[in-house]
């Protein structure tokens, strides 16, 4: 999907030099919150008001994806990365806009260990670091 099939979607969009800005789907905005812009075969999106991608899709009842022209590479990550990061994601848009900037540890783990995985999650945690532990099974 290009940018101008994107911002057709969208309400309030006004150029804003290289880029345009438009009310944000995912919440109520009463202004402009949502920038836009098409680099490299990929619309760019981000919400100031700190919506995820993914729930700025979601209320354009469209796919991540589709941010991305056919033959635009991606690599490939394990099914066990992608869906950590959708959990990360998920926990992303529950916190303050303060805790959204801060990184997430994902520590990807087997069952053997485990108990090292999540007494090294808890440290961190302790120390006040946001942590995802992964357990990989066979076969990911």
């Amino acid at each position: 999907m290009n940018v101008e099939a994107i911002l057709a979607r969208l309400a309030g969009v006004r150029r804003n030099g290289g880029q345009w800005m438009a009310r944000c789907p995912a919440h109520e905005d009463k202004g402009p919150s949502l920038s836009v812009r098409g680099e490299n075969g990929r619309v760019l999106l981000h919400c100031f008001a700190g919506c995820t991608v993914e729930a700025i899709c979601d209320a354009l009842e469209m796919k991540v994806s589709d941010l991305f022209a056919e033959g635009t590479a991606r690599k490939s990550e394990p099914g066990i990365v992608r869906e950590a990061q959708r959990h990360i994601a998920d926990l992303r848009s529950r916190l303050t806009p303060m805790d959204r900037e801060r990184p997430v540890t994902l520590i990807k783990t087997d069952e053997k260990n485990l108990d090292t995985a999540i007494a090294r999650a808890l440290a961190l945690a302790v120390e006040g670091e946001l942590v995802q532990v992964a357990l990989e099974s066979e076969g990911q």
